[in-house]
């Protein structure tokens, strides 16, 4: 017994509301997704060589001495390639000796015009003007030794995970250059100690090895991430007018670009629920994510608009057919890469066929269930009208 042509339904529209309700729970994980060090920020450590390595036994001992350092892992011809998130107390603490540094030009400006008005007032003992603009500038300076020493101790908090508990800082507040220098001191010691920490992990599970060192600031993470959502802004508006190129009217379109929406919003949904990080890699899942979408949404309406064979309750049907055997296959062989990728421990492939194939899954809901009834609905709208 096969499936009843639901298309020829009067309630068919109410399918509707099997996509919305997924586009609502995609909205809802969204917030839930974490950002990979490729975009967040982190450090990629380089090792040559040709030894076997247990991927699986560096991630969990990196991550059970760093909490938070989402390690992984890549593979090459020549070694491999360990990335760990940025880790915070170190990202905060270049922060901090920012803020630091510009409280403590700010004070040396300070300091300048107290010895310039002072120098003023040895000729001019009497000039009001300048002694209230002295007293303006020794208020000031006054302000940014207090903004300094209070930057400093935020600075110590914020590095005390990494530092040495023996280790002891101390500052003058009569010299707030010797501040800024035990400042850069200590952030130094808690860079050189969360490598050793690193090295020492690394040591533990390929001795030997001489790892190569280079780090992504989350500013440049937050820049890729940028031009990450710029590219997939540009590609959805290259497709609608691709779209409307081909359709001509606003209806239509309109279903083609909310089925490749939607699939992307319910993808994107899945990385919050089950823990896909967002990535270069996932955001490269995501566009070719956009073409899959396209390619069942354009099969759907032009087959519905263009074809004459049959009603177009009946050509809905038959190309539903068509485009869950389509999909069906494409899910397959997203699943079977999802599977190798995640035993033999892949990032990168497993990144992205679960990205694919969380949005093929949507897919198919948004194609039959969405795009199809609202594209016939304004085919049947049409041909009453005439």
């Amino acid at each position: 017994m096969g499936i009843p042509n639901f298309y020829q339904s009067k309630n068919y529209r109410l399918l509707i509301i099997v996509p919305l309700l997924l586009m609502a729970a995609g909205f809802y994980f969204i917030p839930h997704i974490q950002l990979d060090s490729s975009l967040k920020g982190g450090v990629q450590i380089e090792i040559q060589t040709s030894a076997p390595v247990n991927q699986s036994l560096i991630v969990s001992r990196l991550d059970s001495a760093m909490p938070g350092a989402q390690a992984s892992v890549e593979t090459a011809t020549s070694g491999i390639t360990i990335t760990v998130a940025a880790n915070t107390s170190l990202t905060d603490g270049q922060d901090g000796l920012i803020q630091l540094s510009n409280i403590s030009s700010n004070y040396s400006r300070a300091s300048a015009l107290m010895a310039e008005y002072q120098a003023v007032l040895r000729s001019q003992p009497n000039n009001d003007t300048v002694k209230a603009a002295l007293s303006g500038a020794e208020s000031n300076q006054s302000a940014y030794l207090s903004a300094m020493i209070a930057a400093y101790s935020a600075e110590l908090v914020t590095l005390r995970p990494l530092l040495n508990s023996s280790a002891s800082y101390t500052y003058n507040a009569s010299d707030p250059l010797g501040m800024m220098a035990s400042a850069k001191s200590a952030y130094t010691a808690a860079e050189a100690r969360y490598q050793n920490s690193l090295n020492s992990v690394i040591e533990s599970v390929l001795p030997g090895s001489a790892p190569a060192y280079s780090t992504t600031t989350p500013e440049e993470g937050s820049y890729f991430l940028g031009q990450m959502l710029d590219i997939i802004i540009v590609a959805f508006v290259l497709v609608a007018i691709a779209v409307f190129f081909v359709f001509r009217t606003p209806v239509p379109s309109f279903t083609v670009v909310f089925g490749a929406a939607n699939d992307i919003i319910v993808a994107l949904g899945a990385m919050g629920l089950f823990g896909i990080p967002l990535g270069i890699a996932s955001i490269g899942g995501l566009l070719m994510l956009i073409g899959y979408a396209i390619d069942t949404d354009l099969l759907s309406s032009i087959r519905v608009l263009k074809r004459g064979e049959g009603t177009p309750q009946e050509r809905a049907f038959a190309t539903m057919k068509t485009g869950v055997t389509m999909t069906s296959t494409a899910i397959i062989s997203f699943g079977i890469l999802f599977v190798v990728a995640y035993v033999a421990f892949i990032p990168t492939y497993f990144e992205i066929s679960g990205v694919v194939l969380a949005g093929l899954v949507g897919d198919i809901f948004t194609t039959w269930f969405g795009n199809t009834p609202m594209t016939l609905w304004y085919k049947l709208r049409k041909e009453m009208r005439r």
